[in-house]
């Protein structure tokens, strides 16, 4: 059995909305509506014309196919199936007639039931509702149904009916290509608690797009205040584009999954990127030239850009900032307290003397008040060696935690030596290591390692997610490794192992003198911070770009230690995502997964790349039968300290802010979620508490979510912090 929940996507799934109002197929609005609970002709048994009696078919976009009467059904003879042959746009549905429709009473909940079968992961149901004035306007659509060979029954619990409505109808959508079949509708007021057996409620599910030769390479992810996705690729890892100048970027809109073009200009691959406190995105360095290889080996190493530009999401243009002290292919970038912007690490804007890489030992600061990056001489420069991708986490005292994730290699003293979690001060460059590491257990083997605050932030509390040597042949970890920032003497202490998956080898097999585990490990990971407070890791691969994990899993981290934490496996990608995968939590509450760049041959002679997005529904969403609470009123201002206060549809008890995330090589250190405290005032009305502390949350738009006692979170509203 499967519930779904409402789905926020932007376009109206078969209906055209004129001044606000949607007008839907069917009779007359003025018509009478069936009494409650009573679908007529729920089975499709009656046909009149043709058709079956209280049922119209309806087409919006450019598509071909049919909505026709079959012998097919799932309790009586008939059923209706909708075909879609071809596809630029649109969809195909089978709806309820206006004549048709359900009375309701507002103020209620109402359970519909159906049966159905796809070939397709994109049969939908869309609802509407009539207002007081008679005129009918589209309510909610709900999530994409998983594809089934055999029948299954899917309920829907709607949210509570909003002040003013008469009645209520609906329709079974098909918005790609493939066969849907659909029978046996039941309407009735919801009672008691919602029903959940299906496995989409413990596991959820998954829906890919394809795109085909038009897709992204998505190596960056990073998710906008308008509810957009920055996808940048640059050069996307491909030598021979690059040497044409063909460098990219995408602005993918999950509401209706399309994407526009967006003019780059520079090579962004493997730069770094962080949301500013105005919502614009900083992308800091690039690729400035590829590295050179012979016999299989390299020869010349990889050149930085100095080059910064920031991105727009007001124009989706990027402007050009001032350049950079030196290169920084592969840096860091953490937005502090105040707004600014630090950054180390990554390959410099020359080579070594023997014209091999060189990591730039330069810190770099973005001034927010000054909008311009500092001079040498006005940043305390610490002089370390941060390897590639440091993860370099903000703490409530103001110092960056280096908490051992990096990419390529770690960091190391001047001697060699592996540098391992420490404390940096970015006011004075002062350097502060964890005796013996810090009790990380194989710092070594950390690399493409994910590394995260856990919710809530106030816990001060950091994972240290899979990983693995790349200079040996051995495979990823399995461990987690979680330290609490707020203790005298910080130390990590060992979390639960990451589930066993299957493991997808694909046509280039790992080295044969590494011996398989029998429990699977992961670098190259995706760690999402979800809107229910869990974490959420996905994608991975045991080996470099080859033998991918096949596994996802949630974990909860409150109220729990590092011993006794446990990932929950939930529904798999179907895409194997390896090297340059990137995983973005939207503001509807979904997870938008992204990027696979295996080590296979390509047709153009450069890299090869995945360029399929996966949208992850969390078994959240089918709490309560899918009913969601959500936001109906928000301040615009949210200063700390302040307490803003907030009006909701239903009864809740948690309300977090959530960053939202600038991903790239499983590094995204300014991921974070801040637990807002919420007191009830009545009427659907809440007083929240702000954190006082802008290290907390640093400056920025967020992800204001709530959340009832059983763990069911809302759309998400955003709002500006600080």
């Amino acid at each position: 059995m499967t519930f779904l929940f409402p789905r926020s996507r932007a376009t109206a799934v078969l209906c055209a909305s004129v001044v606000g109002v949607t007008v839907v197929p069917g009779l007359a609005s003025s018509a009478m509506a069936a009494p409650t609970g009573k679908v007529q002709n729920p089975g499709f048994e009656k046909v009149s014309g043709g058709f079956p009696s209280c049922w119209t078919r309806f087409t919006t976009g450019k598509n071909t196919g049919t909505v026709k009467v079959v012998n097919d059904g799932r309790g009586g003879r008939r059923a209706v199936s909708v075909n879609v042959t071809q596809r630029n746009s649109g969809s195909k549905a089978v709806v309820q007639t206006a004549g048709c429709a359900l009375k309701v009473q507002p103020g209620r909940r109402y359970d519909l039931e159906l049966s159905y079968k796809s070939t397709s992961g994109k049969a939908a149901v869309t609802l509407f509702r009539q207002k007081a004035n008679g005129k009918w306007v589209k309510w909610h659509a709900q999530p994409y149904l998983p594809a089934s060979k055999k029948y299954r029954l899917a309920v829907a619990r709607t949210p509570i009916v909003p002040k003013g409505t008469k009645a209520v109808r609906f329709a079974m959508v098909l918005e790609d290509v493939g066969t849907l079949v659909t029978d046996n509708y039941k309407f009735k007021a919801a009672s008691g608690k919602a029903r959940c057996v299906g496995s989409e409620c413990t596991k959820g599910h998954w829906v890919v797009n394809d795109f085909g030769n038009g897709g992204v390479r998505a190596i960056h992810s990073v998710m906008l205040h308008n509810g957009k996705v920055l996808l940048i690729a640059g050069s996307g890892n491909g030598d021979k584009r690059f040497g044409r100048g063909e460098f990219r970027t995408w602005l993918y809109n999950p509401k209706n999954n399309t994407f526009r073009n967006i003019p780059t200009p520079y090579d962004m691959f493997c730069a770094g990127h962080v949301q500013l406190p105005d919502g614009r995105v900083l992308v800091v360095s690039g690729t400035e030239e590829y590295a050179q290889y012979a016999g299989g080996q390299e020869t010349m190493g990889w050149i930085g850009s100095k080059k910064s530009y920031i991105f727009d999401p007001r124009t989706n243009r990027y402007v050009k900032a001032n350049d950079l002290i030196d290169g920084h292919w592969y840096p860091s970038a953490t937005a502090l307290g105040n707004g600014d912007v630090y950054s180390v690490g990554g390959y410099a804007a020359q080579r070594n003397a023997q014209g091999g890489n060189l990591i730039s030992p330069v810190a770099e600061r973005y001034s927010w008040r000054q909008g311009r990056w500092l001079n040498a001489n006005e940043v305390a420069q610490p002089n370390i060696n941060w390897a590639t991708y440091p993860s370099l986490v903000l703490a409530q005292d103001g110092r960056l935690f280096y908490n051992g994730s990096s990419v390529f290699g770690h960091p190391v003293y001047a001697n060699g030596d592996l540098r391992g979690p420490g404390f940096l001060d970015p006011g004075t460059g002062a350097w502060g290591a964890l005796p013996n590491n810090g009790g990380l257990r194989r710092p070594e083997a950390r690399d493409m390692s994910a590394g995260l605050l856990l919710p809530p932030a106030q816990d001060q509390r950091v994972m240290v997610i899979g990983g693995k040597n790349f200079t040996t042949g051995e495979y990823a970890l399995r461990y987690t490794d979680v330290i609490n920032l707020k203790q005298a003497n910080p130390r990590f202490q060992a979390g639960p192992n990451l589930p066993n998956g299957q493991v997808n080898a694909g046509p280039v097999q790992a080295p044969q003198f590494a011996p398989q585990p029998a429990q699977a490990g992961k670098t190259y990971v995706s760690a999402v911070i979800l809107a229910d407070g869990t974490v959420f890791e996905t994608g991975g691969s045991q080996m470099a770009r080859t033998e991918h994990v096949h596994e996802a899993s949630i974990l909860d981290p409150k109220n729990k230690t590092a011993a006794q934490m446990r990932w929950k496996p939930v529904a798999a990608d179907p895409v194997s995502r390896t090297y340059h995968n990137t995983a973005v939590l939207l503001d509807d509450g979904r997870v938008l997964a992204a990027g696979s760049n295996p080590d296979y041959p390509a047709a153009d002679g450069d890299s090869y790349f995945d360029t399929r997005i996966s949208i992850y529904h969390p078994p959240y969403l089918y709490k309560e039968g899918g009913a969601r609470p959500r936001i109906t009123a928000v301040p615009k201002g949210w200063s700390y300290g302040s307490r803003p206060v907030i009006t909701t549809d239903a009864k809740i008890t948690r309300a977090s802010l959530l960053r939202p995330v600038a991903v790239t090589h499983s590094s995204d250190p300014n991921q974070r979620l801040v637990n807002v405290p919420v007191k009830a005032l009545g009427g659907g009305r809440y007083r929240l508490q702000m954190d006082k502390r802008p290290n907390m949350a640093p400056p920025g738009w967020y992800m204001l979510s709530v959340t009832t006692g059983s763990g069911v979170p809302s759309p998400a509203q955003w709002v500006h912090v600080g």
